[in-house]
């Protein structure tokens, strides 16, 4: 197979998105991250511009794989494994050091696999998550209270609510995004992409739309604080952004849970999320 490197952002979304757009739900997350970066190239990074690799068997894709620096490697969803194989072979043969690889369950078990034979290290699963994805919203999730788009004022309110996100929800090795994470915030307050539920004009759960496919829309960062949780605020947050986002034209939400936290699972279902497939995180790491 031929593994090939790209520069130039907009030729690989070219090629690549009829690839993804066959398995949309199960790329959603690819789909998410080349659309920021047809946005901003600096989008996840400064000083450090993405890996963007095609895999392919006589001109037909069968893999997609991308980095940001510092993040892990992220890899399609195909069916064709020994496709992953190329790809270990080329990484490794550049000696390129990663800190770990997300994707499929059999894929990223595979690249794990490979890639610490080929590299004597070690790997653990870091996190087992499970996409999901909706196309009505069920109504009796909807709510009765008030439902707004973030303004300016809340920066401060969303700067720390995501660092506890970030701190609850997310890998042990997440990279630090301390530096970037303010402007992240500006950005998608102005892009109108963060959401409050209010009661009593008190913020008391937030929610945000992430990355689009050619069909649907991402939702993130769903978070309420402790002492606001097991009130169905959560839920309704999400129900609402949900059905905003349908309302606005596309035809799925999708989104990503921790399946070690099995309340966030049976709250989406509830609201109408149909899982997809099973995402896995591995970390690596050098044997002493």
């Amino acid at each position: 197979m031929k593994v090939t490197f790209h520069s130039d952002i907009e030729a690989f979304c070219d090629l690549c998105f009829p690839f993804l757009l066959k398995n949309e739900a199960e790329n959603n997350l690819l789909f998410g991250i080349l659309n920021n970066l047809k946005r901003n190239l600096h989008t996840y990074s400064e000083d450090h511009p993405p890996i963007l690799i095609s895999i392919a068997d006589n001109d037909i894709l069968k893999l997609v794989s991308i980095r940001t620096p510092p993040f892990n490697q992220a890899i399609s969803y195909t069916q064709n494994l020994a496709a992953i194989h190329s790809l270990v072979e080329e990484l490794t043969y550049k000696k390129v050091e990663i800190p770990g690889i997300l994707g499929f369950k059999e894929g990223a078990l595979k690249f794990a696999q490979l890639w610490a034979e080929k590299n004597n290290i070690a790997y653990h699963l870091d996190m087992h998550e499970r996409i999901y994805q909706l196309k009505i919203v069920n109504p009796a999730t909807l709510g009765p209270h008030v439902f707004e788009p973030a303004t300016r004022a809340d920066s401060q309110l969303i700067f720390e609510w995501t660092k506890a996100f970030i701190k609850e929800a997310l890998t042990e090795n997440s990279p630090d995004e301390q530096s970037t994470l303010q402007k992240n915030i500006e950005n998608a307050i102005e892009r109108k992409m963060t959401y409050f539920l209010k009661v009593n004009d008190e913020s008391v759960s937030m929610a945000k739309k992430a990355g689009t496919t050619p069909n649907g829309q991402t939702i993130n960062a769903v978070y309420t604080p402790p002492e606001k949780r097991r009130k169905g605020y959560g839920t309704e947050v999400v129900a609402k952004l949900s059905k905003k986002i349908l309302d606005e034209g596309k035809k799925y939400c999708y989104l990503f849970t921790d399946l070690a936290n099995p309340t966030s699972n049976k709250i989406y279902q509830k609201i109408g999320y149909q899982p997809v497939i099973d995402i896995d995180v591995y970390l690596f790491q050098k044997i002493a």
